[in-house]
């Protein structure tokens, strides 16, 4: 259960800095380039490169078990 809470508590906080970090930056730097690049975007955008890199690891693998023969068929 502790280590539940420790994983809840840094993804919470990780997600609340990806969700505040445009506005952060552009009230930093006073720059309106940030503005349609709101929280909700940052996380679609991070959600898609994630699976985007996970389907790519499991075509990777699968090439690989493609590569392997088990058995001969013709002996």
């Amino acid at each position: 259960m502790q280590v539940l809470s420790r994983i809840s508590v840094l993804g919470s906080a990780f997600l609340a800095v990806l969700a505040a970090g445009p506005a952060v930056i552009e009230q930093a730097t006073h720059l309106t380039a940030f503005r349609g690049f709101a929280g909700t975007s940052v996380l679609i955008l991070v959600g898609c490169a994630t699976d985007t890199a996970r389907k790519v690891q499991a075509e990777i693998i699968l090439q690989k078990y493609k590569n392997i023969e088990f058995y001969d068929i013709d002996k």
